[in-house]
């Protein structure tokens, strides 16, 4: 049996970019596409939303895609963390991570609101606040919904799953000359790409951070979606509970 080919290593300008272009792009689409957003009488969530779906979606899965085609269409070549995890890991290692995870947002949340008043009070309150609880009422019950629909489906299903793919199946392998320091370096980058929230940096590298390490400790980038989609989506059921608790 002939061992898998060895991953490419990216230099560190490379990989920098690799993980902060996609979220530039997608902050610009955002903040581009809020005035139309609001012409339509949908909630500013909506405007991300829309960005997640236009670029961030199609640039991610791309790159990915294009590394595959470039190993004879070998998806284990473009991302190589794909080792079968037995089952008694995925009950301890699964919820274990997501209260690591509360907790390490959690804890955040304590500084938050200082954060973003102190250093980002400067940004318009739509870009802060996409989802702004008194301003609920200011939108109809059929955009909301909509909104919401596209909120699971994006933010809780798609969102996540590409992103584990892009930055823990795609660039994580390609940063093991880094060695110990390359899932810290890639949870960083990886927090430092939502320009679209800058204030939850050390929130996400708290939250996130954990998860990066098990994927690459166990070698299963599909860890990485499992946790990543089951806190999105209790978010988003959240966040659908207060709207349409106001409505």
């Amino acid at each position: 049996m002939t061992s898998a080919p060895p991953v490419e290593q990216l230099p560190l300008p490379k990989l920098v970019a690799l993980h902060l272009v996609p979220g530039a792009l997608v902050t610009g689409a955002f903040v581009a596409l809020a005035p139309l957003i609001a012409a339509l009488r949908f909630p500013p969530i909506a405007a991300l939303l829309a960005a997640v779906l236009v670029i961030l979606v199609p640039f991610e899965l791309g790159i990915v895609f294009r590394a595959a085609r470039g190993r004879s269409g070998s998806l284990d070549a473009a991302v190589p963390y794909r080792r079968p995890l037995p089952l008694r890991d995925w009950l301890w290692l699964v919820p274990t991570l997501i209260v690591i995870a509360f907790l390490g947002f959690g804890a955040h949340m304590l500084i938050e609101p200082f954060l973003i008043d102190r250093l980002f009070g400067w940004l318009p309150q739509w870009f802060v606040t996409p989802i702004l609880p008194e301003r609920v009422g200011d939108y109809s019950r059929g955009a909301w919904a909509v909104t919401i629909v596209a909120f699971f489906l994006l933010n809780g299903l798609v969102g996540p799953i590409v992103e584990e793919l892009y930055f823990r199946g795609y660039l994580l392998p390609r940063m093991e000359w880094m060695g110990r320091w390359a899932p810290l370096v890639n949870v960083s980058l990886f927090s430092l790409y939502h320009f679209w929230s800058p204030w939850q940096l050390v929130a996400r590298i708290l939250g996130v951070g954990p998860i990066v390490y098990a994927v690459r400790w166990k070698r299963n980038v599909y860890l990485g979606m499992v946790v990543h989609c089951t806190l999105n989506v209790i978010g988003v059921l959240v966040v659908a509970g207060l709207v349409f608790g106001r409505l």
